[in-house]
């Protein structure tokens, strides 16, 4: 679990790193905020906490007990209840300080996993995301070789074996564009998952990315030559 700790500690760094915007890290902000109320754990923790809280003082030493007995004659019936209260002494004037210290810590620490969890996700979709993009520059780049080249072939400049090659490499870059569409489509359900989100929630909160010149998890496809 270290790597939790190191990465979380990171991530202050990692905001203000070169690579993650403004904006980016506004949505990973809002991300985490979506996701702390889905997470069980962490909701179980805040009612354990609140339920601790609610013990502190006189009314967490008071306990009370209610009976009700029937009695009566001939059939009649005659509702009878009581109600006792106790004190105990001891449950008030007991240091509950440090158990709801380590509650508190409890809450903090899984707040902050989930912090970690959904920025891991965060990342690695933007990871998918510039490579989904380089992929697609490099089919555009490869299909403008081979226009060249046929180009070139039509007037004796380039061979039928340079062009051959270079439609091979307009196959490579699709297939690998392919691949990497299909990484980012991983990535964006991870990272839906992770937030606790749909994916078409998801893609609206990413969707001011993809007004800024990125992309909501749909990367550019190939275009044809």
């Amino acid at each position: 679990m270290r790597w939790w700790i190191l990465l979380f500690a990171l991530l202050p760094a990692l905001a203000q790193a070169p690579g993650l915007t403004q904006e980016e890290a506004r949505i990973l902000d809002r991300l985490v905020e979506e996701a702390l109320p889905r997470d069980p754990v962490y909701l179980k923790t805040l009612a354990d906490l609140e339920a601790a809280r609610q013990t502190l003082g006189i009314l967490g030493a008071v306990s009370a007990e209610v009976g009700a007995a029937l009695a009566g004659e001939y059939g009649q019936v005659a509702p009878s209840y009581r109600l006792s209260l106790s004190l105990n002494l001891v449950e008030l004037f007991r240091d509950k300080g440090p158990a709801l210290r380590a509650l508190e810590a409890q809450a903090e620490a899984q707040r902050r996993e989930v912090r970690v969890r959904v920025a891991a996700a965060f990342f690695r979709w933007l990871s998918a995301r510039e490579a989904a993009r380089a992929a697609a520059d490099g089919v555009e780049a490869r299909e403008a070789e081979l226009k060249a080249l046929q180009a070139k072939a039509r007037v004796g400049a380039a061979t039928p074996a340079e062009v051959l090659a270079a439609a091979e490499r307009v196959s490579q870059a699709r297939l690998a564009l392919y691949r990497a569409n299909l990484d980012l489509a991983l990535a964006l359900e991870d990272l839906a998952r992770a937030a606790g989100l749909t994916l078409d929630a998801l893609r609206g909160l990413l969707r001011p990315l993809e007004t800024k010149g990125g992309t909501s998890g749909a990367p550019p496809g190939s275009r044809g030559p």
